[in-house]
């Protein structure tokens, strides 16, 4: 594989689809979008500014498939385990599409967003899913950095919250 576009329409990737299904049946993937394969490569440049700064050459994609096989390849079944648990994590967040205010300032009744539709996961969170427990496994302390690198709010919390998730399947 050459492109990350194919990686995430590749058989093989289709396989670990299927094999997370088997784990959480119950999840929902939107279709494969041509926009995750960017997205995807946003986090490992993330990643790679993280872990060695600014003055890092940006991957390749290939360097980007070929570190993403080796990792699930050289610890797949705790990488499954995480996987589910993160998304589960993920299912639980009860998320305020209208974001956080201060006391007292909070929106009326009539002005909250509405969720009209929940679409799922798009095919690619469980690659990305894959970096991150690199971060919670072998880079702990940076793994606050690379969440406010991908604009996650309150990176810091949801560090600490990850962090959790990782434990509750390291035993």
């Amino acid at each position: 594989m050459k492109t990350v576009e194919q990686l995430l329409t590749s058989d093989w990737y289709q396989a670990v689809i299927t094999e997370l299904l088997q784990l959480k049946p119950r999840i929902q993937f939107v279709e494969h979008g041509s926009y995750e394969a960017s997205l995807l490569m946003d986090d490992f440049k993330e990643r790679k500014y993280v872990l060695e700064g600014f003055g890092a050459s940006l991957p390749t994609e290939e360097e980007c498939i070929q570190w993403l096989l080796e990792q699930y390849n050289n610890d797949k079944d705790n990488i499954m385990s995480f996987v589910v648990a993160r998304i589960t994590f993920s299912e639980e967040l009860d998320d305020d599409p209208d974001g956080e205010f201060p006391e007292g300032e909070e929106l009326e009744e009539g002005d909250r967003s509405e969720v009209v539709e929940i679409l799922g996961f798009a095919r690619s969170v469980i690659a990305s899913t894959i970096i991150e427990y690199d971060f919670v496994k072998n880079h702990p302390k940076q793994l606050t950095a690379y969440y406010k690198r991908t604009r996650i709010p309150g990176a810091a919390q949801f560090s600490s919250q990850i962090k959790e998730v990782y434990a509750s399947i390291a035993q």
